[in-house]
């Protein structure tokens, strides 16, 4: 059963600070994640290559008072979901007739009889009939006309055409303050999570002799969408599985099908949302069994790699000196092909990546640093055949005494016996 957000789970102390370290006045929010992220406002039927008929617009001058601009037919979407934004700022949208003058009262269509709140409240004083009046409006009450504004969609302000704004991008200023997790965003995740966790288990109980890697996938995304998550074509799967004694590293296509047989190592690398928070992750089942010979000492080695690095996940540490540990790590467990193995992080949160690309200076942020709060998986792979193989991905919250596991089930192998 779903429920309304909080009302504000941003972390905008942290996004003000990246405002003030790039010199910028305002962010103006487009992009779906982004809105969401400042608002709570997740829209339907909308998809991502169309134009956004939504913006939030926040003033480092004036952070209290943000605004939002959305098509009138969204306006009620504020009564289901509760947003610390007061200021929202409706405007005459498509399902209105071009054929027929527009009208004030137009927006009355909008809102459900008896309904109240401040969303509601300026929404008919400040009805626009189209949004570039919207935005300009929006500009004007922050007073915002001569200043520097970023916009996560650049394009986007320049399709405004203000010429007396300074644009910018405001890509990176919003992953910066992305990156560190609020309690209620960490909440969300461990949710994420643990749906994952349990819809791969009923993937694992769904397997029998001569299920193929499509009916895998299929069940793997019929386990997800019941518990309530969501995801997306071509799958939620997205390792590729060679087989025989193939190591090549593939993803899925969707293409892909054949038995899967029994002592397989299948590597659960699983991709969903709730509440447009990413789940992310999973580790080696192994079909029927457990793994045997090398593909054993491969799952002990990677254990053993994971535990240390879980170790070494405290603030300050650097993507690159993680990597160097684990290595070692792999070489100290007596993995032969230690060069070989993968190993990675990413930022996890409303996207696989939440990392500024740059930072306020403008250097590149390839080789970053972890900060506390901050929610990052750990993807280690040993290549190998169908039987050798072994994938971990744990997701961790990074905290003083190291990274804290989102997964309860251990960094071994999935087995049936």
């Amino acid at each position: 059963m779903r429920e309304p957000l909080p009302k504000s789970f941003c972390n905008l102390d942290r996004l003000l600070h990246a405002m003030t370290a790039r010199k910028l006045d305002a962010i103006v929010a487009t992009t779906p994640q982004n809105v969401f992220y400042l608002t709570g406002f997740n829209a339907i039927a909308h998809k991502s290559d169309e134009p956004r008929p939504y913006a939030v617009v926040l003033s480092r001058h004036a952070p209290g008072h943000p605004v939002m601009v959305l098509a009138d037919y969204y306006l009620a979407t504020f009564l289901a979901q509760p947003t610390w934004v007061e200021d929202v700022r409706p405007f005459r949208a498509v399902m209105m007739p071009l054929d027929l003058p527009a009208a004030r009262s137009d927006i009355e269509r909008f809102i459900p009889a008896g309904a109240a709140g401040a969303p509601l409240a300026g929404a008919r004083r400040n009805y626009a009939f189209d949004m570039v009046t919207a935005m300009r409006g929006a500009i004007e009450s922050l007073k915002l006309g001569r200043s520097r504004v970023a916009f996560d969609d650049p394009g986007f302000g320049m399709r405004l055409g203000i010429d007396t704004l300074a644009l910018a991008d405001g890509y990176d200023a919003l992953m910066f303050a992305r990156a560190v997790k609020t309690e209620p965003e960490l909440r969300l995740l461990e949710r994420a999570t643990r749906l994952n966790e349990a819809a791969i288990r009923r993937t694992i109980a769904a397997w029998q002799p001569g299920m193929r890697w499509r009916e895998l996938a299929q069940a793997y995304a019929r386990a997800a969408v019941d518990l309530g998550g969501f995801v997306r074509d071509p799958g939620a799967m997205v390792w590729s599985h060679p087989r025989g004694a193939d190591a090549s590293i593939t993803l899925q296509t969707g293409f892909e099908d054949g038995p899967i047989d029994r002592g397989s190592h299948v590597m659960f690398d699983c991709h969903g949302t709730l509440d447009l928070y990413c789940w992310d992750g999973g580790k080696t089942w192994v079909a029927g069994g457990e793994p045997e010979g090398t593909g054993k000492r491969n799952a002990a080695a990677t254990a053993s790699v994971a535990e240390e690095l879980l170790a070494a996940m405290r603030p300050g540490a650097r993507i690159s000196s993680l990597q160097t540990l684990a290595r070692k790590a792999y070489r100290k467990a007596g993995l032969a092909n230690a060069d070989e193995a993968v190993m990675f992080f990413h930022g996890l949160g409303l996207s696989h990546m939440d990392i500024e690309q740059r930072s306020a200076d403008g250097k590149a942020n390839g080789d970053w640093s972890l900060e506390k709060g901050m929610v990052v998986p750990l993807h280690l792979l040993v290549p190998g055949g169908e039987r050798e193989r072994y994938w971990l991905e744990e997701v961790a919250v990074v905290a003083e005494s190291g990274g804290r596991p989102l997964f309860s089930w251990g960094f071994g192998p999935l087995t049936d016996a």
